[in-house]
């Protein structure tokens, strides 16, 4: 069958010494080629050599039988390759439905904006997709997982040949990743040929034809994902055989530290009770819109709550704001680490310490020593890479800037830890360090409020789960019961 795409011999080094090395990738109509490998490993960075972000030291790109070098993102959509990064590409200040036919606005006769066929024509894709997203609603009011949805039904929208996907499920819960798989068997059935990077396994096996393992810069094989199981994929990934992925936790849990009654937010949260104990793991997964990162957001002092009560240690509290909870001991992993954790054109230094300074106060001031000490402990705990103190977090992979927002959480020492998503983005290698540094934490004596859209790392991680579904608890799984039919049952009973 004659190629889409293909790089032969692609090499690329960049300023901070990273390099790829003689990339051979290639793609055929109607295939989905999955792409994978540990943080930092340089995935990201091939699609965008393919779109044009990057251009090439040496090698080749061949694209529709014609040696091409894009010239950047418009050229190679103009040309038909779409790509889709990790970080959002939408505009807060329009609507849903400008959002998805930004460069394919209907016009009327006389040039203008046709709003009622762009309304009309949003209406139909989003329902086409089951997408339950109001096409006049403003983008700045949508979810996290709402807006990568929408930023997924963009391919829809134009004759692409080529589409590549980075990480566009990493905060979506299942039912939401099926609407995204049905996106990508829609472009498949169109003859598009789709690039999909991707660190969670199971995707691979759902929608993959081919997978290509990047390791270091270089793609060191490419397989039909037929021929693969999981064990065979992770060993390909990091060269190694992981046995355990979750750790092993016991121990009795002691007094409730942190308690939320009757709290309500807007028309988010309606009226959301648990509570979470000395030494436990508890926790939070729904879908789309169910609350979760609001909940966070109340009990971190970021949002406050229409009414209800957050209760510390069994002394009702009133959070002013993120400081205040920082004083009282609550730490935060935000969900979206760009816009909310990442101190963007700053060292590693200061993007993990700027949360704990007292810890380094000395005689004369800020003790620098003591601080580099620190980042290099939790680069090599996290395996951040490179993970030199110097280094601007900008110009991490996107798995490794995770990795920075989770240790800028650690290095707190705060007795309760909210992490929102604090795996998304990472691979399986990298979750296990953060699963291992959580459970050191909980043998300390800390707790963590974990949210996730990952039901297997609820149920391998917890001691209890708690489902959000339209704003309130709709159940309490202790470990032993929850399984992942029960967790989508009480998630989707509403729909």
């Amino acid at each position: 069958m004659e190629k889409l795409l293909q790089l032969a011999g692609v090499r690329k080094t960049f300023r901070d010494g990273f390099v790829l090395e003689d990339v051979n990738l290639d793609l055929v109509p109607s295939e989905v080629h999955m792409v994978v490998g540990e943080n930092g490993s340089g995935k990201s960075s091939i699609m965008k050599l393919i779109a044009g972000v990057y251009g090439f030291d040496g090698g080749s790109m061949r694209y529709l039988g014609t040696e091409t070098r894009f010239s950047g993102i418009p050229d190679a959509q103009a040309r038909g390759v779409m790509y889709r990064p990790q970080e959002l590409q939408l505009f807060d200040n329009l609507s849903v439905a400008e959002n998805l036919f930004f460069d394919h606005l209907p016009r009327t006769r006389w040039g203008a904006i046709d709003e009622l066929r762009l309304q009309d024509d949003g209406a139909r894709l989003l329902r086409d997709l089951q997408i339950r997203i109001d096409p006049r609603a403003g983008v700045g009011t949508l979810g996290y997982a709402q807006r990568h949805l929408l930023e997924a039904a963009k391919s829809c929208v134009g004759n692409w040949k080529v589409v590549a996907f980075d990480e566009p499920t990493a905060a979506m819960a299942e039912p939401e990743r099926e609407i995204l798989f049905s996106i990508v068997r829609r472009l498949k059935d169109r003859g598009v040929g789709v690039f999909y990077v991707s660190h969670r396994l199971d995707e691979i096996f759902k929608i993959g034809d081919r997978v290509s393992v990047v390791r270091q810069g270089r793609i060191v094989e490419t397989r039909g994902v037929s021929s693969l199981d999981r064990d065979s994929l992770v060993r390909m990934m990091t060269g190694r055989i992981m046995t355990e992925r979750y750790p092993r936790l016991g121990g009795t849990k002691g007094r409730t530290v942190l308690e939320a009654r009757d709290l309500r937010s807007g028309d988010i949260l309606r009226g959301v009770d648990f509570s979470l104990r000395k030494g436990e793991i508890l926790g939070i997964t729904g879908l789309m819109g169910s609350g979760r990162t609001r909940l966070a957001q109340c009990l971190f002092g970021a949002t406050a709550p229409s009414s209800g009560s957050i209760l510390i240690d069994g002394q009702q509290v009133v959070l002013k704001g993120p400081e205040d909870a920082l004083m009282r001991g609550i730490a935060l992993v935000p969900e979206d680490r760009s816009e909310n954790s990442i101190l963007h054109r700053q060292d590693l230094v200061l993007n993990i310490t700027i949360s704990s300074l007292r810890r380094f106060r000395g005689a004369a001031g800020l003790d620098g020593r003591f601080m580099k000490s620190l980042v290099k402990d939790y680069s090599q705990r996290l395996s951040m890479k490179p993970g030199r103190p110097s280094d601007k977090p900008d110009e991490y992979s996107g798995g490794n800037q995770q990795k920075v927002a989770v240790a800028r959480s650690l290095a707190r020492r705060s007795r309760i830890y909210i992490m929102d998503e604090p795996t998304r983005g990472i691979d399986v290698a990298s979750k296990i360090d953060i699963y291992n540094a959580i459970a050191e934490l909980v043998a300390k004596g800390a707790s963590v409020l974990l949210i996730s859209s990952d039901i297997e790392e609820i149920l391998g991680l917890c001691d209890r789960a708690l489902v959000l579904a339209g704003g309130r608890i709709a159940c309490d799984l202790p470990r032993g019961t929850a399984t992942q039919e029960l967790i989508l049952k009480y998630a989707t009973a509403e729909e």
